[in-house]
């Protein structure tokens, strides 16, 4: 779900009503506390939210197994829409999303994806069961971190390797 505020400023005492809503403050209504615009708009999905960033202007909105966009319309009764970017690739772990230019990278229940805006893919070619180690035990997929590196262009992800210590929940490799 995406909540949304009037078009103004968030912090108006009437940002945040819904159509037809309104606040009697103590009995009294006046024209600060009636509805002016706010809502919320829902994605045809049952996957919880997992992480999200920003390319450019553009939100990507990572699922449990799908990528989205969050759009921005224009369009004062509809003013942001869903659009769906890839049905089978989202991500798992909530701190993994690290931004660059371009693309994002993420580490996603299948692999490390790359989001780009328009498409989504595996780039983890050289160590496909990597991921497949990580969801062995204490849900440790969950417990994965990524950085970016600017100075050596470079990301980083602290992880936990289960397949060494299954007792080891923290992250000890990167």
């Amino acid at each position: 779900r995406c909540r949304y505020s009037h078009n103004g400023s968030p912090f108006a005492r009437n940002a945040w009503y819904e159509p037809n809503q309104a606040d009697s403050s103590g009995g009294v209504v006046n024209n600060n506390n009636i509805a002016d615009g706010a809502g919320f708009i829902d994605a045809t999905t049952d996957e919880q939210i997992i992480s999200c960033e920003f390319i450019k202007d553009r939100l990507i909105v990572f699922f449990e197994r799908s990528t989205w966009e969050l759009a921005y319309t224009g369009n004062e009764v509809l003013p942001f829409i869903w659009q769906k970017i890839n049905t089978e690739l989202g991500a798992e772990s909530q701190f993994s999303a690290v931004p660059f230019d371009k693309m994002i990278l993420a580490i996603g229940n299948t692999g490390v994806q790359s989001c780009n805006g328009a498409n989504v893919e595996r780039i983890d070619n050289k160590i496909p069961d990597l991921i497949y180690n990580l969801k062995l035990a204490n849900v440790s997929i969950q417990r994965v971190c990524g950085i970016r590196d600017y100075f050596s262009e470079l990301v980083y992800w602290a992880y936990p390797s289960d397949f060494e210590n299954p007792l080891n929940v923290y992250p000890n490799k990167i």
